[in-house]
């Protein structure tokens, strides 16, 4: 007897599914957005909320153990073991995730709401609670109330844009920007300047390890840690906004591929205006083999008195990116 066909692999078939790879290219815009706005001031961060020991991660590890005990993880592993023993589990391609969006200073925080996605609509919205009861009509209009408080279920990118756009423009938001920003400004209004030398890194590791270099070179710098490469271009416009004339050199890891990375560098950054060392693969590198088994704890512990004890000229010799910052401090 022959069955009927109820796969659909089809190109129609996948007509039906509405696919969310948009909404962090939408946020990231939007970060953006906020960012020139307010010169600088206030910054926002849509990123994914990591919780060790979540209820998620509980109830797989629950579900695993009662398979063990029925005996159906025993039955799994039988079919499984001539043909799929070694594949990757595909399952994580249909990622399950928390987001967060907040807007931000260097002493503020606001969590405007929080999105549960997988890569297929709808998605999960969390708002917060004042700005939900003055947008409540629209959200009313475009997404599906839940049982939870402020909770609701958008169906497509044209709902959720509709919804992000009313977050964005509501009173509330708008209030809370504008005090940041007010805040920021009066504050940098009593700063002096940043000195006009600069470095700007990804790393808590980085910084110590360049401050050590200054502190050998007796020159005064200013080290801003960016907390990653990516984060780079944002940081840069700060310095820039903060120094009328900065000498900006920006120094980033290769982890492994230096081509990809000044290629991503160049991309975001544009070509002026900064000069770029890039340490192949870290930072760390400049002082192997000694180092090659090192802690991370360790190496930072002793990173002052390598530094003290480091001949810069041979070290030049084999690092470029090392000879890059020697060269931007002496100047």
């Amino acid at each position: 007897m022959e069955y009927e066909n109820y796969w659909i692999v089809d190109d129609e078939g996948h007509e039906d599914l509405k696919y969310t790879e948009n909404i962090c290219k939408i946020m990231e815009q939007q970060c953006r957005y906020l960012f020139d706005y307010t010169n600088g001031c206030v910054f926002a961060v849509f990123d994914e909320i990591k919780t060790e020991g979540s209820i998620i991660a509980t109830a797989k590890t629950m579900a695993n153990a009662f398979r063990i005990l029925s005996g159906k993880m025993e039955l799994q592993e039988t079919i499984a073991e001539s043909s799929t023993k070694n594949l990757i589990d595909a399952n994580n391609m249909y990622f399950d995730k928390r987001y967060g969006f907040e807007i931000c200073t260097e002493e503020y925080r606001f969590r405007v709401f929080e999105l549960r996605m997988t890569p297929i609509y709808p998605v999960e919205i969390n708002i917060d609670e004042g700005i939900c009861k003055n947008i409540r009509n629209t959200l009313d209009r475009v997404a599906i109330p839940m049982e939870k408080v402020n909770y609701f279920r958008i169906g497509d990118e044209e709902a959720f844009c509709n919804v992000l756009q009313a977050i964005l423009q509501d009173k509330k938001v708008r209030y809370i920007v504008g005090e940041l920003q007010k805040r920021v400004q009066e504050r940098n209004a009593n700063k002096e300047n940043l000195p006009g030398k600069v470095i700007i890194c990804e790393g808590q590791t980085d910084e110590i390890v360049l401050q050590a270099i200054a502190k050998k070179l007796n020159k005064e710098v200013t080290i801003v840690v960016a907390n990653g490469k990516y984060n780079v271009p944002a940081v840069l416009e700060g310095v820039r906004m903060k120094s009328s004339k900065p000498e900006i050199l920006v120094v980033v890891d290769s982890d492994g591929d230096e081509e990809q990375t000044r290629n991503i560098i160049v991309e975001k950054l544009g070509v002026g205006g900064y000069e770029l060392a890039i340490v192949n693969s870290c930072i760390e590198d400049w002082f192997m083999p000694e180092t090659e088994k090192f802690s991370k704890l360790k190496f930072m512990y002793l990173v002052n008195s390598m530094v003290e004890e480091a001949d810069f000229e041979e070290l030049g010799k084999a690092h470029k990116s090392f000879a890059k910052v020697v060269e931007f401090l002496q100047r």
